[in-house]
């Protein structure tokens, strides 16, 4: 065996030697990802399975991918950066904004349009810079019986399925305590989506500035809600979520200059058990965007959320109030998440099977998801287990739901690999 086979040999088994030391610490990780599926097949489905996916590609890149290709010497440091910049910009720079954007389109736009009577004729990519300078797009037709709010729907739907998509990371990094580089350019392109969009892009046919022009149309014919005030209340929802600047840490400071996987998530203490992290945050809705205030609480491997949110005074009243629980445990392999929403909205023009609903008022819904685990820590995963989501909603808007009220069904495997 030459020198060159023995320092190859000696590398593997260094990477397998961090993989090992590190499996204890993965057996104790609390967040879980679901292969599901729905009839729907809308922004839940999506959502679960596209942080499904980048927990795999988490997996390989670990495997395949080190942190360092040279040790020592004085220019290590240098050459590691710029390897590890390298490899960010070329995997997970345009592998994040592929799926990212391409669930923006399909499970955005192209979900609306479906619950619309509308169907979807293409989608285009075009990568991001500086690789590209065109905007992707969806080509959608079959919409000449949408009412204006399901026009509306389907303008604001693509960040909302990216809004879902990293309320879904969210939740798992605040289980874990931590968060892995590999989700961080996913979370914050799905996350600033919305609020992103609206503050820095001022091109004409952006899905902000048609939204506004739209809802501006529909209710009052005039310039009720300006370019100013989207743009003022986005950069304050950027600047008032601690998980852009955990995200930014962990690609720009804690990886590429120190090649660590993961950053530390850190909660103010208000109790012995108890952690407090708030948030702020805005969506737009068919009736207008709403101003969110969110906390979340951690006790021991449980989470929680209280959140309340109403419209931003331009147009009608509105306000909604939730809550959330997860990985709630009765026993070590059978666990809870419970999810519960009431609202107060004005009036929301759909079409159900071919009908004009006309619904405004007091509306709300509940779930329950169950995941029962069949296999804890045996061969690739630290657990294997079924899920199942049960619940009901009124008719409505709601995050990531249809506009029809009904019974909410969704299953599918839950595991987390080693």
């Amino acid at each position: 065996m030459n020198i060159g086979q023995t320092q190859d040999m000696s590398r593997l088994k260094s990477s397998f030697l961090v993989i090992i030391v590190s499996m204890p610490l993965w057996g104790i990780a609390q967040s879980r990802f679901t292969c599901t599926c729905e009839s729907q097949k809308g922004q839940f489905y999506s959502g679960e399975n596209i942080n499904t996916c980048f927990h795999a590609i988490d997996l390989v890149d670990t495997l395949v991918f080190p942190t360092k290709i040279k040790r020592e010497g004085r220019v290590s440091q240098a050459v590691n950066t710029a390897y590890r910049f390298s490899k960010m910009l070329l995997t997970n720079y345009i592998l994040s904004d592929y799926i990212m954007t391409m669930n923006h389109e399909r499970f955005g736009h192209g979900y609306r349009a479906l619950q619309a009577g509308g169907n979807i004729i293409g989608i285009t990519y075009n990568p991001p810079p500086p690789f590209g300078s065109e905007f992707s797009y969806i080509e959608i037709g079959g919409l000449a019986e949408a009412t204006d709010q399901e026009r509306l729907l389907m303008t604001l739907g693509g960040s909302e399925a990216n809004m879902v998509v990293s309320d879904i990371m969210r939740k798992n990094f605040l289980l874990d305590g931590s968060l892995n580089y590999n989700f961080a350019v996913a979370y914050l392109y799905g996350s600033n989506d919305m609020p992103g969009y609206t503050a820095f892009i001022q091109r004409g046919a952006s899905d902000p500035n048609n939204y506004r022009r739209g809802i501006n149309e529909f209710y009052f014919q005039s310039e009720g809600l300006t370019r100013s005030r989207m743009r003022a209340i986005s950069l304050v929802a950027l600047f008032t979520d601690p998980f852009n600047f955990y995200s930014m840490k962990s690609l720009f400071y804690d990886y590429l200059l120190f090649g660590k996987r993961s950053t530390e998530v850190k909660f103010i203490p208000i109790s012995e058990n108890i952690e407090l992290l708030p948030r702020f945050r805005f969506e737009y809705t068919p009736y207008g965007p709403e101003l969110v205030y969110q906390s979340y609480f951690k006790k021991e491997h449980e989470l929680y959320q209280t959140s309340f949110s109403h419209g931003d005074g331009t147009f009608y009243s509105s306000w909604r109030i939730g809550a959330r629980a997860w990985n709630l445990k009765p026993t070590g392999q059978l666990s809870f998440n419970f999810c519960a929403e009431l609202w107060d909205q004005p009036q929301i023009d759909f079409y159900m099977n071919d009908i004009l609903v006309r619904n405004t008022g007091i509306g709300g819904l509940f779930n329950t998801t169950v995941n029962y685990d069949i296999l804890t820590n045996k061969g690739a995963f630290s657990f294997l287990g079924v899920t199942l989501q049960v619940g009901y909603k009124t008719a409505g808007y709601s995050l990531g739901e249809q506009l029809s009220g009904g019974p909410i069904l969704r299953g599918g495997l839950s595991f987390r690999l080693k």
